[in-house]
């Protein structure tokens, strides 16, 4: 229970990550706010958490819409009159290749979804955190934002501006007690990581519960003055084992 009685919005908590960190945030005894475009999805996993004696809120919300945002940070502070960690997971992914095939549209969705969102989210989130002079914001990464990508084209780009935000958030709160940190969660069995890899045996890959637990020690207060690093949770991981 090392997250008991902490304040946690998820994105993107309908499926896959997102879903795998909810889930781990409800064992180790987090309220959960849920969002997601699909709210059956995730109405089924706060469900799921509310059948194991957990606190869930689910609500259907675009990250990129920012009444949407406004409206999941103002239920989770009318709801539980807090919000201690923001996980910024929701994000999206077209298809391979070359940049001069990519339509302005799929870039601009891409850059909606994974750079406004994460943005919109932190902007509505921080606020409360700077009040209490507490919490923790996570967004996830990926290699592919730290390194020459050919062929990844807007995603890539997406995520070296996760990597530039990241950075300016935690500079501009160091020392007001936030932490904020991005995070490559590697490999692992999800339909985007499907998508982007379809020749990928999938059942290869650890499920993405596997790297949740460096998401719960983010968000816990063992993390305190750990803020504006970029952290490769396979290889964290395989260093703390005591968080798995």
């Amino acid at each position: 229970m090392r997250l008991r009685d902490t304040v946690a919005i998820v994105t993107g908590a309908g499926r896959g990550l997102g879903e795998a960190v909810a889930l781990r945030f409800a064992r180790e005894g987090a309220r959960l706010v849920l969002c997601g475009r699909h709210a059956p999805a995730v109405e089924r996993v706060a469900q799921q958490i509310r059948r194991a004696k957990g606190d869930a809120v689910a609500i259907k919300a675009d990250v990129s819409l920012e009444h949407d945002v406004d409206r999941l940070a103002k239920t989770a502070l009318k709801t539980f009159g807090r919000i201690d960690a923001l996980v910024n997971n929701a994000g999206v992914l077209t298809p391979k290749g070359p940049l001069q095939h990519v339509r302005a549209a799929e870039w601009d969705a891409v850059m909606a979804a994974n750079v406004r969102g994460p943005f919109l989210c932190m902007r509505a989130a921080l606020p409360a955190m700077l009040a209490q002079r507490s919490g923790s914001i996570m967004t996830v990464s990926s290699g592919a934002g730290k390194r020459e990508a050919p062929l990844w084209g807007p995603y890539a780009v997406s995520k070296f501006a996760v990597e530039g935000l990241t950075l300016v958030a935690a500079g501009e709160t160091r020392g007001a007690g936030v932490r904020v940190n991005a995070v490559n969660p590697g490999a692992v069995r999800t339909a985007m990581r499907a998508a982007a890899y379809p020749h990928e045996d999938p059942m290869t890959l650890p499920l993405p519960e596997a790297v949740a637990g460096l998401f719960v020690y983010l968000a816990s207060e063992a993390s305190q003055g750990v803020t504006g690093q970029s952290i490769d949770a396979p290889a964290w991981l395989s260093e703390h084992p005591e968080w798995r």
